[in-house]
């Protein structure tokens, strides 16, 4: 029987990362992840990505948002490998702390692949999809593969978190022109970490535009896995757009604004209040 690592143990997180992500909204933890153990993973989600992802079009075909990545979500659902990846109490224990909260849900998972000739990510913002009222909110970026900044690591616009909701600006050339213009005259600086071994992370808020550039190889994809948490207490919000009405539909089946973002797909993966993961 596989014997796969637990992904329990503490990262020595430091003053410096909590700083960074409080004061711009993003910060990147090197070696979150060992190489040994995203081998470990690597092929049961390389596994769940062939079998749930329906994207069959060539890139020819589809428009800005089908060409910047193959996205498949709540593949934990579908695997145990992949689940225990998802539910790791290390990665889940990093975005409490780093939010400054007791304890963290999963919002849901996805994997993001950008694949060979892929397109450019637009300048967006995570949480305009997101009916949930806070802003205790953060994406886990985690490539699977050592990537340079060549073929899509993130840039993020330091501080821009602290603007909040900037409107209903889906994923499009829309949100790229808009926000591209809205980061150069506001001066916002933008910052990429640049090249990331497979296990580094990036941890940014569900407020804090980025982007990405495409992927001109021919031959190499992208491989990522993210993970969104929402703080342990949160609410579900007003649904105020087509993107939340989705979204609530999907991830918080059976909820209404007010409730309490507890859905069976939504369960606690850190808590200093309890024993932790739910895995």
């Amino acid at each position: 029987m596989l014997t796969l690592p637990d992904l329990s143990s503490d990262y020595p997180l430091t003053h410096e990362h909590v700083s960074e992500f409080r004061n711009t909204g993003v910060t990147c933890v090197r070696g979150l992840a060992s190489a040994d153990e995203i081998a470990a993973y690597r092929p049961a989600i390389n596994e769940a990505v062939a079998k749930l992802n329906t994207e069959k079009r060539a890139l020819k075909d589809r428009d800005t948002y089908g060409m910047a990545f193959l996205q498949t979500s709540n593949l934990w659902v579908s695997d145990a490998i992949v689940k225990r990846f998802s539910f790791a109490k290390r990665f889940a224990k990093v975005a409490a702390d780093l939010m400054g909260v007791s304890g963290v849900r999963m919002y849901h998972d996805q994997a993001l692949y950008k694949e060979p000739g892929g397109g450019p990510t637009p300048w967006h913002q995570d949480q305009n999809y997101w009916p949930l009222a806070t802003d205790k909110t953060v994406t886990l970026w985690m490539p699977l593969l050592d990537v340079s900044p060549e073929v899509g690591t993130l840039s993020f616009a330091k501080g821009s978190h602290r603007e909040g909701y900037l409107g209903a600006m889906p994923i499009s050339d829309k949100s790229e022109e808009v926000f591209k213009n809205f980061v150069r005259e506001r001066g916002y600086e933008v910052v990429s970490y640049g090249a990331m071994n497979a296990g580094d992370a990036t941890f940014h808020t569900g407020w804090t535009l980025h982007a990405a550039p495409g992927n001109p190889s021919p031959t190499f994809l992208r491989e990522v896995m993210t993970v969104i948490y929402v703080a342990e207490d949160v609410l579900v919000s007003e649904t105020d757009s087509k993107e939340r009405q989705n979204d609530l539909r999907m991830w918080l089946p059976g909820l209404a604004p007010g409730d309490l973002v507890a859905s069976p797909l939504n369960p606690v993966l850190y808590s200093s209040n309890s024993a932790g993961s739910s895995d």
